[in-house]
């Protein structure tokens, strides 16, 4: 009977040895394949047999091999620790990316600029200057005042398109999160159905692992782990997933009017991602890429009306503070301030006569003007004109200015307001109009003195020199950005080198295990066979 017992023992060696080289040869079969996790099979002792009486010889005889499990290699804590820096490395490479694409829009400093169309301009300025009177000289200035209209239209054109762009990726991103979400809790009950009848559910465990790991790009995530194997996962500190019940997001319109949409939760109907406060690393809400996309976008197109305090997240603050504004809608609006200003600026300096000595008509107007801005009729009040040109005023911003159509027209030179009315009559060759324009351009002025909280910072510069700090102030925040990016790439390459140290799979370790799952199962086998020729010694031949 002690040959069959050993049987019985060589026998759970050969199965323990088919296993091992089963879980092995998945492994090496899954080495690229992405989110596995090595496996390890783990093996102990099925029990002893003593023998021999209490006053004898004991001995105790073991009774084979049983395998425990199959476990997975992972580093938990490696896990959650990628998974927090996965989502701020999301977020900073969406607004590297928007400044990017945003700097390329502004074709600064390499392409046909806005720069080198304001020094053109000045430089015709200047011409203009010498022969006030000059047919060449005042066309060349309407054209150089034209095509610098055309590219500021162009550019604000761009920028209310690649909001568009970044609205589409809002959306399809919450579409692809409650898709996670959703395919979370299927994996949650896989798991759970087949780990309660002792069934190994790693390859399960893999994709459930993969989908925490996506759904980190999108915003911060934590969740636990119940007995029952299922995790409770948690988006941006709000349950989605807690055994049968999910918690998505929903659509819902951003501010009234507007074409744009943000994240709500479906339960509550309270926004996912709020956008009160500044988000800087320091409060610790640099994180998500959904986050970036609607911080990139904004809540609404840039208009003639929009506010400061529509572009600031907190109030009480400058869009000048560090994440404390929404990207492309801050730098529409300045691009918006700054053509006013020089729209303005060039209207009220050439605001003489033309060459016919009749009044000059103005160099930029609106190409649309609302019904609500009408003309005050003749015997308005000074305070009731004030105010129109106030409004008329507003309405010159990029993407609705242009060169008045009078001065295109033939012979509509003429109507360059360049001569002084206070000069004498038919002085076609005064320049005092031209010499107050160039001396406009080169003065000092104040930007946002008013006392505004949340305007960008005041200062005090020419037109020029506010174009050029605007730009650099791009570049700027564009280089913040990238070095962000690339400082949690390292972080997350490096957490991640650690779970591959401990959760990938090695060529070498792996052909070490299958020799010895290998020898052990020859040995089983040698056994089996010599046991087999035992038996039939003593059955056959004895």
């Amino acid at each position: 009977m002690s040959s069959i017992s050993s049987l019985g023992k060589m026998v759970s060696g050969l199965k323990a040895g088919q296993r091992g080289l089963q879980v092995t040869g998945q492994n090496l079969t899954n080495i690229n394949t992405k989110g596995y996790t090595r496996q390890q099979l783990l093996q102990h002792e099925t029990g002893y047999l003593n023998v021999g009486s209490n006053g004898g010889y004991n001995l105790q005889v073991g009774l084979g091999v049983t395998c425990t499990e199959i476990r997975q290699i992972r580093d938990e804590l490696a896990d959650k620790r990628l998974r927090q820096e996965n989502s701020a490395l999301s977020y900073y490479q969406n607004l590297t990316a928007a400044s990017n694409e945003i700097e390329a829009i502004f074709d600064e400093p390499y392409g046909d600029t806005v720069s080198e169309m304001l020094s053109d301009f000045w430089a015709q300025t200047q011409k203009l200057k010498t022969a006030p009177n000059g047919v060449d000289e005042r066309l060349s200035f309407i054209k150089s005042a034209q095509v610098l209209a055309e590219k500021l239209n162009s550019i604000s054109s761009s920028l209310s398109e690649y909001q568009q762009q970044a609205d589409k990726e809002v959306e399809k991103s919450i579409t692809r999160i409650n898709q996670v979400i959703k395919d979370l809790q299927q994996y949650n009950e896989k798991i759970a159905s087949a780990e309660v009848n002792g069934d190994n559910a790693n390859d399960y465990r893999d994709q459930r692992n993969l989908l925490l790991d996506e759904l980190s790009t999108y915003g911060r995530v934590s969740y636990y782990e119940e007995p029952d194997n299922r995790l409770v996962v948690k988006f941006e500190r709000h349950i989605v997933i807690d055994k049968k019940f999910i918690n998505t997001l929903e659509f819902k319109q951003t501010i009234e009017g507007s074409p744009f949409n943000k994240p709500i939760w479906s339960d509550s109907k309270e926004d996912v991602f709020p956008m009160n406060q500044e988000i800087t690393s320091a409060n610790g809400n640099d994180t998500g890429g959904l986050k970036a996309l609607l911080l990139v976008r904004g809540d609404n197109y840039v208009t003639s009306k929009t506010t400061w305090d529509e572009i600031a997240l907190n109030d009480n603050f400058s869009v000048d503070k560090q994440g404390n504004s929404y990207m492309i809608p801050k730098y529409h609006k300045i691009l918006n301030d700054f053509t006013n200003e020089l729209a303005v600026m060039v209207n009220d300096a050439l605001n003489g006569k033309g060459l016919n000595n009749e009044q000059g008509v103005k160099v930029f107007v609106p190409k649309n003007v609302p019904l609500e801005v009408r003309e005050p009729r003749l015997n308005a009040t000074e305070e009731e004109w004030d105010a129109y040109h106030k409004a008329y005023n507003a309405l010159l911003v990029p993407g609705n200015i242009q060169v008045n159509p009078e001065l295109l027209k033939e012979g509509g030179y003429n109507h360059l307001g360049t001569v002084d009315p206070r000069g004498e009559a038919n002085d076609v060759g005064n320049n005092t109009k031209i010499i107050e324009l160039l001396d406009q351009w080169e003065e000092n002025r104040d930007w946002y003195k008013d006392d505004i909280k949340t305007s960008p910072l005041a200062k005090c510069v020419n037109i020029k020199t506010f174009f050029s700090e605007f730009i650099t102030d791009l570049g700027t925040d564009g280089t913040e950005h990238a070095a962000k990016a690339s400082e949690k790439t390292i972080s997350v390459a490096n957490i991640e080198n650690e779970r591959q140290a401990m959760g990938g799979v090695s060529q070498d370790e792996e052909f070490a295990s299958m020799l010895k799952y290998q020898y052990a199962y020859n040995a089983s086998a040698r056994m089996i066979t010599m046991l087999d020729g035992m038996l039939d010694v003593i059955i056959n031949k004895i």
